[in-house]
């Protein structure tokens, strides 16, 4: 598709745990080994597996600790991001990851809205070396991504029809309408994303290489057809 889509047009932003990397297995381990230390709670892998991405990691331990010492939830928290590396392997990333996030650099803004640690977002980027690949990658524990999403678009001046927010969790698209932007929901890692789908959200992503043609559409909306400037297939 040819679109008069000029260069750097476009903000596209991703979530980073179910739409950049599958982390649930990580996910599910190192809460695990948590969970088993601080209590004798049986927990499924089904019901850990089901917040990957929802909440901060606090907050799954105020809900499957039942409790809300702080000193508790602190020192679980402390042993949870201290698994880390022992549980990094289990992470990888999606498929087609890089050469779609290479076509959409060369042309257009990234960046990053992740719920964690700025230091631990970046950890992930250079553990899969893919650093180079966003402009602006923000982590953020607060209870809602707007303001980030709103930070990155004011510091590129890009408008809110042209910004992209890809996410595979609710969290994700009310964060994006919130700021009104175009919401994107990735189902590819979700065998169950009818929540998702009832929020409504601008596109549906099944495969994460399919981001270039919503962009490409999204192109033609905007600039239409005449004199086109950037095909992203090139």
């Amino acid at each position: 598709m040819r679109t008069k889509c000029k260069k750097y047009s476009f903000l596209v932003l991703f979530d980073f745990d179910g739409v950049i990397a599958d982390s649930k297995d990580a996910y599910t381990a190192q809460m695990r080994e948590t969970l088993e230390y601080f209590s004798d709670l049986e927990i499924s892998d089904e019901i850990i597996k089901s917040r990957v991405g929802n909440t901060d990691q606090k907050d799954d331990f105020i809900e499957f600790l039942k409790t809300d010492d702080s000193i508790v939830l602190d020192d679980a928290l402390k042993m949870y991001v201290g698994l880390t590396g022992k549980y990094a392997f289990l992470r990888t990333l999606f498929p087609d990851v890089n050469k779609t996030l290479e076509t959409i650099k060369r042309h257009h803004y990234t960046g990053i809205v992740s719920r964690k640690s700025q230091e631990r977002m970046d950890f992930w980027l250079k553990y899969f070396n893919i650093s180079h690949l966003f402009d602006y990658p923000i982590g953020t524990l607060e209870k809602t991504k707007t303001p980030a999403i709103q930070k990155i678009m004011n510091y590129y001046q890009i408008p809110n029809n042209r910004t992209l927010m890809i996410g595979d969790t609710e969290f994700d698209i009310k964060s994006a309408k919130n700021a009104g932007v175009v919401s994107v929901a990735a189902i590819y890692d979700n065998p169950n994303p009818q929540k998702l789908l009832e929020l409504n959200p601008d596109y549906v992503l099944e495969k994460f290489e399919n981001i270039i043609e919503i962009i490409e559409e999204l192109c033609e909306k905007i600039f239409g057809e005449e004199n086109p400037a950037t095909n992203l297939n090139r």
